[in-house]
């Protein structure tokens, strides 16, 4: 199938007047060639050209075009006209002026690899004992890496493990917390003494006791890190974040996110209650909520997308209606690079999702294929420059 012939039949299927059998042609050679085939939805029946010109882009880089038809088995299928609409994969991230009702577009994850890409990050942390003293997990082999009175930090596949023991009422003094900082282009999952898992984004901290006494359990939080704490009606769980607000709960599912360089602080219920506490006042979110403390006369709440928050944690990115430059902010975390501009952002906004496990260039390209930026890569350093 030659690229006119595959892009008459992505026309008529916008038009509403592909046939049974070309849709089938249709989702045949999208399975030979081993194209994306996620669900995207309409770009509408007006938009010919820009869909000529984003899919011949798409598929020129990918170079899944050939002179030759591949040989397609004529069958049926009873979802045809839903399989039809994988003619959108490759038209990648899009502008969000042009969004409909529709899901948002996953990006491609065909693109050819590129030499000398930048790879995605990786389970890396540094953790910082009482004592001021340092272990570099990603280094350290699988077992005990510290062992101080009564308790005992392991590596396991499962992350960082604490086991407190009892008597270490003497542990809980200020010097006597632990730290776990993520560094850029790093993650890491770590389970506390009492059960309660905390999964760490790039560019984030944990610091922590070994094991929890008194009458609460605290602990202090900076970048983005999602919760699941275990329950205890007679100690509740509180997290100091950036020193900033203060998170409480009993046992529940949550996601913080307080980077510095990030205008806000957010807090995103999963399940359970939350006490949101800055400054002398406190609001209460319910699932689905999130609180959002800009730091101004009060937290404001509203609903929250649970899939773009948790997506960091699924390994994806999610964009929503996102500018640019707070998607390279993310793109700078998780990658390790330096991010510059030229030219005005203000007004690039993009919808889209992506897998977090692949390299950046395939990531980058498809962001240019909507022809508002281009990427200039030189080792570590991005810059961004506007058309």
């Amino acid at each position: 199938m030659t690229e006119d012939q595959y892009l008459s039949l992505c026309e008529k299927y916008l038009k509403g007047i592909a046939t049974p059998e070309e849709e089938i042609l249709i989702e045949d050679y999208q399975n030979s060639q081993g194209l994306n085939s996620n669900l995207l939805g309409d770009v509408g029946a007006n938009n010919k050209e820009r869909l000529k010109a984003i899919l011949h882009n798409r598929l020129q880089a990918s170079g899944v075009f050939q002179q030759q038809a591949p040989v397609v088995k004529i069958r049926r299928w009873p979802y045809a006209a839903a399989a039809a609409i994988l003619v959108f994969i490759s038209v990648g991230i899009y502008l969000v002026g042009n969004k409909t009702s529709s899901p948002a577009p996953t990006l491609s994850q065909h693109t050819k690899p590129v030499k000398n890409d930048i790879q995605p990050g990786t389970e890396k942390a540094i953790l910082t004992l009482a004592n001021g003293s340092t272990i570099t997990l990603d280094d350290a082999p699988n077992g005990v890496v510290s062992k101080q009175g009564n308790f005992a930090i392991s590596k396991s596949s499962n992350g960082l493990i604490i086991n407190g023991g009892k008597g270490a009422d003497n542990l809980l003094a200020d010097n006597a917390f632990n730290t776990i900082t993520i560094p850029r282009g790093g993650k890491y999952h770590i389970t506390l003494s009492d059960g309660t898992k905390v999964w760490l984004n790039s560019s984030s901290a944990l610091t922590f006791p070994a094991t929890f006494a008194g009458t609460e359990r605290m602990v202090r939080v900076t970048g983005e890190a999602y919760f699941e704490v275990a329950k205890n009606d007679k100690m509740p769980f509180k997290i100091d974040v950036n020193g900033k607000q203060v998170v409480e709960v009993i046992g529940t599912h949550f996601n913080i996110s307080a980077y510095t360089d990030e205008n806000n602080i957010t807090t995103t219920l999963l399940e359970g209650s939350v006490k949101v506490t800055y400054k002398d006042k406190s609001t209460y979110i319910v699932p689905g909520q999130m609180a959002v403390n800009n730091f101004g006369q009060r937290i404001m709440v509203k609903q929250a997308d649970l899939e773009e928050v948790m997506a960091w944690k699924n390994d994806s990115f999610i964009f929503n209606n996102e500018n640019i430059t707070s998607i390279m902010r993310k793109i700078s975390r998780w990658y390790d690079v330096d991010v510059a501009y030229k030219g005005d952002m203000t007004s690039i906004n993009f919808d889209g999702s992506y897998s977090r496990s692949k390299g950046l260039a395939s990531l980058l390209k498809n962001i240019e294929l909507v022809n508002k930026v281009r990427f200039v890569t030189e080792e570590r350093r991005v810059t961004v420059i506007a058309k």
